[in-house]
């Protein structure tokens, strides 16, 4: 896989996890979307809001990219975020519970930028995990 795609994939994942909003919008077009498995779609505001909660819920969250295939524009990566429960998250103090989920990204590349990412979770997100009810409606798939 060429390293300029990799790279990319992974200085925005990681600014995603220090929550570094600008940092991960540099690394997106300016009408990026994101595709969930249930069919809802994100934007970047809608990211920021997420980044914004785990930045202070999980300030040691970490995406391990396990393997990343590229073909064509698109870029597949499979991943594992986990995070320790250090601060508020919603409705639910601190923990101190270690938290992960499981994702699968397809990510379209246009002009060394990601357009658009699928992603596909694998069991229960971070809110459901901690308190075994669904996500808050504003929580995003890995919430």
């Amino acid at each position: 896989m060429d390293e300029d795609r990799a790279a990319l994939m992974r200085r925005a994942w990681a600014a995603y996890d220090r929550g570094d909003e600008d940092g991960f919008a540099a690394c997106l077009t300016d009408d990026w979307r994101e595709h969930t498995q249930t069919g809802e779609v994100a934007t970047l505001a809608d990211e920021r809001k997420t980044m914004a909660a785990h930045r202070i819920a999980f300030p040691d969250k970490h995406t391990e990219i396990l393997q990343m295939v590229a073909s064509g524009d698109m870029v597949a990566c499979h991943c594992t975020t986990s995070a320790v429960h250090r601060g508020d998250y919603f409705d639910v103090p601190p923990t101190g519970s270690r938290v992960s989920v499981d994702e699968m990204m397809f990510n379209r590349i246009v002009d060394g930028k990601i357009a658009e990412t699928w992603v596909i979770t694998a069991g229960p997100g971070f809110y459901r995990q901690l308190t075994g009810r669904e996500a808050p409606e504003d929580v995003d798939n890995m919430g």
